[in-house]
């Protein structure tokens, strides 16, 4: 049969019979058999048109096999609607059946019971669907959790150990804990890493080079952009063994470690917060410790200065993340009114403790806990510190200064201005209410602050106890 004669009676393909039976489901009854074969060479022409065009498709995708969007594609281009949802990788059983008017083929659908679909159980009702999320990676380590692979899945993917470098990290008990993935750090950070603990080392070992390696160092630390990743190595060294935590008889590798850690501070670049459970140990560590070596004359530095330092530090960081971690000021404030009312502490520690409140109360603008819970003990604290022993003279004073301060800085600035109480109170009631030490100190320095923490402060019964210091922060 030519192809391209649509209206060619010749037997072909296609039979007759198909066409009467699609038109008797139409509502077409009784088509004679001249038009329905002439229907069928019609069909047989279209049926061999989209045939061809679909194997255009095929061999256009670089395929030797036609599948069913090649059909569809075809029935685009010649604006026709497409077969959707069609698609089988094996053949349809088809079954035969005969009927009166003649064969039937139909699909062999399979027979259901519906007796026993019935009787059986309902499947389980899905959950609904729910979302959780986790920690991937937290500055480059990933958490050991069930969502995370584990190790030894990381380890098949791990990168050659010449190229890599482990960044460990040491907890309060001071075992070790490596990360589960590889910190990757160049060469030229390594060496920069050497030369920075090299040079911090050496300061303040004699001469003026080694003072010009520490600035210079220390420098490059305040404004270097490019030490995003020697930060943990960075602490790592300031609060390791090689510094602060079994050094506290060196006040010189104190001060290498405090400078370092306030050089950090100063880089608007780097990323300091996950970092800071490890950076405030150390400085109040510095500030409430009694282990201090005693203060040498002419020596540099001090035990003052290094009590100096840490304070200014932990300001510093105070006023840089306590917006980010509301706890942090609170939970600081109450370990350093520990230090200054604790049992055993040592004139050292409890001005080191005080020097540390007066530097962040200052700056809450008014702290009534603060001046509640220390100012309502000052009698029972002076008694404590008369019972200390002095390792140098004027120490005793200096913490009485440094208390009169934390409560001056305290008050708010709009504190009642009573001109009646222009002169002190008589001796005897100030003592009755704040102790020799501190009755004392509220009359000398009656018109530098005495006067307001004389209204402020009754004098209450001391605060004894960490629950009531914790009610007092939480307030």
């Amino acid at each position: 049969m030519a192809r391209g004669q649509a209206n060619t009676t010749a037997a072909g393909i296609w039979k007759k019979d198909s066409v009467k039976d699609v038109a008797e489901s139409v509502g077409i009854a009784n088509l004679p058999d001249e038009v329905a074969t002439a229907l069928a060479g019609d069909v047989e022409y279209r049926l061999w048109e989209i045939i061809e065009e679909s194997i255009k498709f095929m061999r256009h995708s670089r395929r030797t096999r036609l599948k069913v969007e090649d059909v569809d594609h075809a029935l685009k281009a010649r604006n026709l609607e497409p077969l959707w949802g069609f698609a089988s990788t094996s053949h349809l059983p088809f079954k035969k059946t005969v009927t009166p008017t003649g064969i039937v083929y139909h699909v062999d659908d399979e027979e259901i019971d519906l007796s026993k679909v019935l009787k059986s159980e309902l499947p389980s009702v899905p959950r609904d669907v729910s979302f959780t999320a986790h920690w991937l990676a937290i500055e480059g380590v990933q958490p050991l959790i069930k969502e995370n692979p584990s190790p030894a899945e990381l380890a098949k993917f791990a990168p050659r150990a010449s190229a890599t470098a482990n960044v460990s990290t040491t907890d309060a008990s001071g075992s070790t804990v490596t990360p589960l993935v590889k910190h990757v750090l160049s060469r030229e950070l390594q060496l920069y890493f050497t030369r920075l603990t090299e040079a911090l080392g050496t300061a303040g070992a004699g001469g003026s080079s080694s003072q010009e390696m520490r600035d210079a160092a220390l420098g490059s630390v305040r404004s270097d952009p490019g030490l995003h990743q020697l930060v943990p190595y960075l602490v790592g060294w300031g609060e390791s063994s090689e510094q602060i935590a079994n050094h506290l008889d060196d006040l010189s590798a104190l001060e290498r470690a405090l400078d370092l850690f306030h050089a950090m501070l100063e880089n608007p670049t780097l990323f300091i917060e996950p970092y800071l459970h490890q950076l405030t140990p150390p400085v109040l560590t510095c500030l409430l410790t009694s282990s201090l070596p005693p203060p040498i004359p002419n020596a540099y530095p001090s035990p003052l200065q290094i009590r100096t330092s840490a304070s200014s530090l932990l300001h510093l960081l105070l006023t840089r993340h306590s917006a980010s971690y509301p706890s942090l000021r609170p939970r600081i404030t109450k370990t350093l009114l520990r230090g200054v009312g604790g049992e055993s502490r040592g004139l050292g520690a409890r001005w080191g403790a005080a020097r540390g409140l007066s530097g962040i109360v200052g700056g809450m603008g008014g702290n009534k806990a603060v001046r509640e819970w220390l100012g309502g003990g000052l009698k029972a604290l002076g008694e404590t510190l008369e019972a200390e022993e002095e390792t140098e003279v004027g120490e005793r004073a200096e913490v009485v200064r440094e208390v009169f301060n934390v409560l001056k800085a305290s008050l708010l600035v709009t504190d009642s201005d009573d001109s009646s109480l222009a002169a002190p109170p008589p001796m005897h009631e100030l003592h009755d209410r704040y102790g020799p030490l501190f009755g004392q100190a509220v009359a000398e320095w009656w018109d530098r602050g005495g006067r307001e923490i004389y209204e402020a402060v009754p004098g209450a019964s001391a605060v004894d106890g960490d629950d009531e210091a914790g009610s007092a922060m939480e307030e």
